[in-house]
């Protein structure tokens, strides 16, 4: 599969984060809930699941790395009853819907090759 085409310039930001080798193959934004510094973002490698901590205004420039685990860890499932949001190693994430599929893709991954993510938004 291809991964998650991202600017060059950003892809080099997060690579400083990640272990010699690992491939990002999804990024998607998210803030930490309740937390006064809520900016974070996530990315899926073959290896793990880093969070990385950013600015509250810019999340173009990863600051540290909050969380890591296993690749093996699933990030769902996505409660999107009321706002799109994740537990994450017991951290409570929200999403943007528009995200929602990138999360469910990198979950698939870890399943049997004809498991389907549930569609995020099936009224639509």
């Amino acid at each position: 599969m291809p991964s998650m085409p991202i600017s060059s310039k950003f892809r080099e930001r997060i690579q400083r984060f990640l272990e010699t080798g690992e491939r990002i193959r999804y990024v998607f934004p998210a803030e930490i809930l309740g937390s006064i510094s809520p900016g974070v973002v996530v990315v899926v490698s073959q290896q793990s699941i880093t969070v990385l901590s950013t600015g509250i205004f810019n999340r173009s420039k990863p600051k540290g790395v909050l969380a890591k685990s296993p690749r093996g860890v699933r990030l769902g499932p996505v409660d999107t009853n009321a706002a799109a949001w994740f537990t994450f190693n017991g951290v409570h994430y929200e999403v943007d819907d528009e995200y929602v599929p990138v999360l469910n893709a990198a979950d698939a991954e870890l399943g049997s090759p004809d498991q389907v993510p549930q569609d995020p938004l099936p009224e639509l």
